[in-house]
């Protein structure tokens, strides 16, 4: 029987609601944890209460049923980006994939069975349909006999006593001192191979990854239908994948060092030093002298200065943008709107007409202006938010505009359209909007803009690795190189020392690029050349009296 801590009894169970939550096929109901677990529901109420303000999981106010969180995907995500096991073997996972065809595993010994920690997909149609997470047993897996193998003879001798060797198909091993027979020939040849021992139609080779005394530390494998995977082919994919594994374990051992870097390089914000999934819409407020920002999808207003304080909203929607009045920091998302005060007292209100805001710009007098995207007719509309929370209308763009900023004079007002490389420049003078920049795929996708003192727009290019400064009729005439690839929203302070402030996203960047990436998610400070400028607060914010 598994011993109890003394006073960990409502973490267990908070446990026991998270994989109950997590391996459900849909949504799960309050009632529903009632008949699973037999637990009142005034315990589950407080549990799901705690784990849903922490971000671990979701309400639905509709439904009134809870589902994962995105605070687990941010968690992933920094499991994926470490410099350790996964990041390192990743690469060579993918070229063992690239070269035979075949699905690619690795996994790690947790408890008495192998955890599978990563999966890359081969490209034919018939595949293994193992996922990531799941549990397998080590008697009949290529990967968990690869591990014991290696093992000291105590520490297999412990395991063999606590495995129940359930048969999984009639080629599963049941007998222990078959199993350590096995062993002995897995040690000699350095691989494994579960000859359809855990699913029927599946043949896998396997082997063990080591660290410097020998000792597994994780183990890979190769997958495959059996008329693929044969016998014979077998003989020659089993060196193969050992090879592999040795090639990552040398890895471990001695990773490569990052390139230096001058000492200009952007850095990392020092006040904020969680990576966001996908940073956006940051704000200077020069009365409080920080900057708010959001966390789209892990969802959360942030306000960073010496240090970060975080808000969420009350049911997790995706943040759309982020603006200040003299009062508060606000963000727009979904229709809600989040109100955070100097003391870190927050209040929401909710507009319906607001749902599909998009982005939002302030002028130099004030005003705030919203853009609004009608999916059915394919347009956006712009103009000034009121303070009843509709649009009055001063604009229309058949393009999803994604990003705006206004110009210092409040002559002009910009805004980009990511998917199409186009940055439009509005004028009150004119109902017609006018391209003033298209910018090429190749040096990425135009989304958070900025201004400078100068006049001169800034856009952050997306999957470009950098930021730009365009000249008055489009062109790129200066670009800062950053550490990342994917930059999403530009603010400069209002010092004049060309502090500009950078978001990024991390959220599906592959595990290679994450490797060469780590400040992906990271909110940045970049030294421009030129003297910034900061839009003002809000006058006010929809629904202030």
């Amino acid at each position: 029987m598994e011993k109890t801590i003394p006073g960990t009894a409502l973490l267990r169970k908070l446990f026991v609601v998270l994989d109950i939550v997590g391996q459900s096929p849909g949504d799960v109901t309050v009632a529903g944890l009632s008949s699973q677990t037999g637990w009142p529901r005034a315990t589950l109420y407080r549990i799901l209460s705690a784990a849903t303000a922490h971000g671990f999981l979701r309400l639905d106010p509709r439904s009134n049923t809870y589902t994962l969180g995105f605070r687990f995907i941010e968690l992933a995500q920094n499991v994926w980006s470490s410099g350790d096991l996964v990041t390192t073997a990743s690469l060579e996972l993918r070229r063992l994939r690239d070269i035979t065809g075949e699905t690619t595993h690795l996994g790690v010994l947790q408890g008495d069975q192998m955890l599978a920690l990563g999966k890359f997909e081969g490209p034919h149609p018939h595949k293994d349909a193992a996922r990531l997470g799941i549990r397998k047993p080590l008697h009949s897996t290529s990967q968990g006999k690869a591990v014991l193998a290696f093992l000291p003879e105590h520490d297999v001798e412990a395991l063999i006593a606590r495995m129940n060797f359930r048969s999984s198909t009639k080629h599963s091993i049941t007998d222990p001192d078959l199993l350590r027979s096995q062993l002995r020939i897995i040690r000699q040849r350095g691989y494994a191979i579960d000859d359809e021992e855990a699913a029927i139609g599946t043949r896998c080779v396997g082997a063990p990854i080591l660290d410097s005394t020998g000792r597994p530390v994780a183990a890979i494998s190769l997958a495959g239908p059996t008329y693929r995977v044969t016998n014979e082919r077998v003989e020659r994919l089993g060196p193969e994948v050992a090879q592999v594994a040795h090639d990552i374990a040398q890895l471990l051992r001695n990773p490569v060092p990052a390139p230096a870097h001058p000492a200009d390089w952007p850095a990392a914000h020092p006040g904020h030093r969680d990576p966001a999934l996908h940073g956006v819409s940051p704000s200077w407020d020069a009365g409080r002298q920080c900057l708010h920002w959001a966390d789209r999808f892990a969802p959360r207003l942030h306000s960073s200065e010496a240090t970060t304080r975080a808000h969420g909203f009350t049911s997790e929607v995706a943040i759309d943008a982020v603006g200040h009045t003299s009062r508060h920091a606000v963000a727009f998302a979904k229709g809600a709107l989040l109100l955070v005060d100097g003391d870190g007292l927050a209040h929401e209100r909710r507009f319906e007409p607001l749902k599909n805001l998009t982005c939002l710009a302030v002028r130099a007098d004030g005003t705030p202006f919203g853009a609004i995207y009608c999916e059915y007719e394919a347009r956006t509309k712009i103009g000034t938010i009121a303070p009843s929370g509709e649009i009055v209308e001063s604009w229309s763009l058949a393009a999803h505009v994604e990003h705006m900023v206004w110009s210092p004079d409040g002559g002009a007002l910009y805004a980009s359209v990511p998917q199409r490389g186009l940055i439009y420049s509005l004028t009150q003078a004119s109902p017609n909007p006018r391209i003033l920049a298209r910018i090429s795929k190749a040096s990425g996708e135009p989304h958070g803009l900025a201004v400078d003192a100068d006049g001169r727009l800034w856009v952050a290019l997306y999957d470009g690795w950098s930021i730009a400064r365009l000249t008055h009729v489009g062109e790129i005439d200066h670009v800062i190189a950053l550490p990342v690839p994917r930059p999403t929203g530009l603010a400069f302070s209002d010092g004049s020392d060309g502090t500009l402030h950078v978001t990024t996203a991390r959220m599906d960047l592959a595990r290679e690029v994450l490797e060469n990436a780590p400040l992906s998610g990271r909110l940045l400070t970049v030294k421009a050349p030129v003297r910034g400028t900061a839009p003002p607060p809000m006058n006010y914010a929809p629904g202030d009296g």
